[in-house]
């Protein structure tokens, strides 16, 4: 009886040891909540709530970098606009799902990064490094196993030409969402433009000589078209059923046609002859889908090409020098927007006489025109002239009845010879990329092994003002903005 009792004694105090432990080992960390913070798991809430979100660092109101790390949402938010005296100019995102290696957290506590300071005395284990890089490259999940950024209200997709890299906006955020590979070759192949339709983007790669059809859910490449030589600009119809695709500027001048694609197999259904040689490069498509123009950079001319039939219709002639570098349709059909490279002129020509009808000065080497949805606002990046120290500018264009004049010019020091522009569907944010080739912008944090990166600056077009600058890759040339 005895032994039957300490025998019972002794398994009842070995439970109590059993339990006891077992509830120590789960409860959680100082100032994690039973939702992990946010965080996909109680490890990863550790480390960042209590390594990273501790006293005077990434945390509070004034958090260190503008970057708070006290909970998952404030994580994915990246860094505030500078406030409160930060001199810090980094708006962007700390991490980008299912990429370490481009998520400046990661690269940060790898030390990485310069300026590396004060992050080169971060304690932090190899267990737990690997741990945040595994959760970044698996999508960076919530507690609730979602993907951030997975359902915006709208995206921006920008050409990172230098890097084969598309960078994805999302347009809640305003942060890097996605970092898309378009690399079709073992050499560089210049991602030049992209467009949207439905539930795909395209983009061209200018030496490659590609045609790319990308899926928007899952930014994999579902369908390319190979000799397209030069692939340049893209103009897609109403109906999404055909892109128009031009020469890259950087082409030499001896070219004489543009392509049609059937979007719907990715087939080309014409290569449309032009009359003279030269730089087909800027085209635009009429609202009605019913002529395309295609601008010949360097014979100063602007061909019209019947857009249902792919027949050269007739050329207008424009003056010497003019250079036509990007062009774009007025919401109505009835202007033709043109950048004049050479002449450093905006120029509105009237669709219904062929004749430019009124010249707006700009700043120097005007690049991708942005129209608003009423036509009262036309917005033109330019360049400058980066050997003078002129970064370049965002000029604002208004239209009133039938005139045009300059409203106000947008500038920034962060700007660097800005290339492509679209505006949100809603006109009040138009975005700027800028390929920053020169070298004149230096970002805040530098990669071990980027080169010039490029960036893309955020315009609320009810203020006329610069609301956030963010970071890319290499050599941003040409985006869209979702519609």
């Amino acid at each position: 009886m005895k032994k039957i009792l300490f025998l019972i004694l002794s398994v009842s105090f070995i439970s109590i040891i059993i339990l006891s432990c077992g509830e120590g080992t789960t409860d959680p960390p100082t100032g994690i909540d039973e939702n992990n913070n946010g965080f996909e798991s109680l490890g990863l809430a550790d480390v960042f709530v209590n390594s990273c979100a501790s006293s005077g660092c990434h945390s509070g109101n004034n958090p260190a970098g503008d970057i708070s790390m006290e909970n998952y949402s404030s994580l994915i938010k990246g860094a505030v606009h500078p406030h409160q005296g930060h001199s810090a100019e980094f708006e962007g995102e700390v991490l980008i799902p299912f990429n370490s290696s481009k998520s400046l957290l990661y690269q940060m506590i790898e030390g990485n990064v310069s300026p590396i300071s004060p992050h080169e005395n971060l304690n932090l284990t190899a267990e737990q490094k690997s741990r945040i890089k595994n959760w970044i490259d698996n999508g960076a999940k919530n507690f609730q196993g979602k993907v951030p950024f997975s359902n915006p209200t709208f995206r921006v997709f920008v050409c990172n030409q230098s890097s084969d890299k598309i960078s994805v906006i999302d347009g809640d955020f305003n942060v890097v969402s996605r970092i898309v590979d378009v690399s079709v070759t073992p050499t560089t192949d210049s991602p030049h433009m992209v467009k949207e339709f439905g539930e795909y983007y395209y983009v061209t790669l200018i030496s490659a000589g590609k045609f790319l059809k990308i899926r928007k859910s899952d930014n994999q490449i579902v369908s390319e078209l190979s000799g397209i030589e030069k692939a340049g600009m893209i103009q897609i119809t109403s109906d999404g059923s055909i892109a128009f695709v031009s020469r890259s500027s950087t082409s030499p001048s001896i070219f004489n046609s543009v392509y049609a694609i059937r979007l719907s197999d990715m087939s080309l259904l014409q290569e449309i002859t032009l009359p003279v040689t030269g730089v087909p490069h800027a085209i635009a498509l009429t609202p009605n889908d019913s002529i395309l123009y295609v601008a010949n950079l360097t014979k100063d001319r602007i061909s019209k090409v019947n857009a249902k039939s792919f027949e050269f219709i007739d050329d207008i002639i424009l003056p010497s020098g003019t250079e036509p570098m990007q062009t774009s349709c007025s919401p109505d059909g009835d202007y033709l927007y043109i950048s004049a490279r050479g002449t450093n002129k905006l120029l509105v020509l009237s669709v219904q006489t062929d004749s430019v009808i009124s010249e707006i000065d700009v700043n120097t080497a005007p690049m991708h025109i942005a129209v608003s949805s009423d036509g009262n606002k036309i917005f033109v990046a330019t360049m400058g002239n980066h050997i003078a120290g002129d970064h370049g500018n965002v000029e604002v264009i208004e239209k009133s009845g039938e005139s045009w004049s300059k409203l106000t010019t947008i500038t920034d020091h962060r700007f660097s010879m800005p290339h492509g522009c679209d505006i949100s569907a809603d006109n009040n944010y138009l975005f700027v990329s800028s390929r920053n080739t020169s070298g004149m912008f230096t970002p805040k944090f530098k990669v071990v092994g980027e080169g010039k990166n490029g960036n893309l600056a955020i315009i609320d077009t009810r203020t006329i003002a610069v609301i956030k600058v963010l970071e890319l890759e290499e050599y941003p040339s040409g985006l869209v903005v979702e519609k």
